[in-house]
């Protein structure tokens, strides 16, 4: 995640769409991607994303929207390498915690990023991230200093939105529609998807130096 700065997070139900995202988005310099649990051919169509993701070097690809343990324990059957949640669940973290999974919950308050923290999470979602702003992390930061943070809802594929995030002291941005454009994809436009990424990938190497 620290590596290209930003976690693109999509859902498809054509599993050759998917499979062309996620190929878009490594071409365009991405290592880190996350399937979002939003449909019932999530289930489906992950198989396919784990087999190709492995013929990518260095490219991890978790799951997202995940609520409960037994969702998560479907998942990681098929190869899921990271669990992200839009909530803190204690249960959820018991059980990532349990059998050493990598697990992203989904916070909005202090006391839910320090319970995660009791629960194994290194990294946790900030969310709504359009709500909670930037000057949050350093809120953050100034009690759990260790913990890292990723923004997501919200933060879009543009300098101006970015860089108070990482200004901030982010580990890296989540970013969805705003990245994988729903009219771009229905086009087959994937070329301009790829150019975002590049974009966005670019603006982040820059903040960084």
């Amino acid at each position: 995640m620290h590596q290209a700065g930003v976690m693109p997070i999509f859902y498809h139900s054509d599993e050759t769409v998917c499979l062309k995202l996620l190929e878009t988005a490594y071409e365009g310099g991405i290592r880190v991607i996350e399937l979002v649990n939003r449909g019932e051919a999530a289930p489906k169509v992950f198989p396919a994303l784990k087999k190709l993701a492995e013929t990518l070097p260095g490219l991890s690809l978790g799951i997202g929207t995940i609520y409960h343990p037994w969702q998560a324990e479907e998942f990681i059957y098929m190869g899921a390498e990271f669990i992200v949640a839009p909530v803190m669940n204690e249960k959820l973290g018991e059980y990532c915690q349990k059998i050493d999974m990598t697990w992203v919950p989904g916070c909005a308050t202090l006391t839910e990023i320090f319970k995660a923290t009791e629960l194994g999470a290194e990294l946790v979602k900030i969310y709504p991230a359009n709500i909670l702003t930037p000057d949050f992390v350093p809120a953050v930061h100034a009690v759990l200093p260790k913990v890292e943070v990723i923004p997501t809802g919200g933060v879009e594929p543009n300098l101006e939105s970015i860089k108070p995030w990482f200004d901030a002291g982010v580990l890296c941005v989540g970013m969805g529609s705003q990245l994988m454009r729903k009219d771009w994809i229905e086009a087959g436009e994937f070329s301009k998807i790829s150019d975002s990424i590049k974009s966005v990938v670019q603006w982040i190497d820059q903040i960084k130096k």
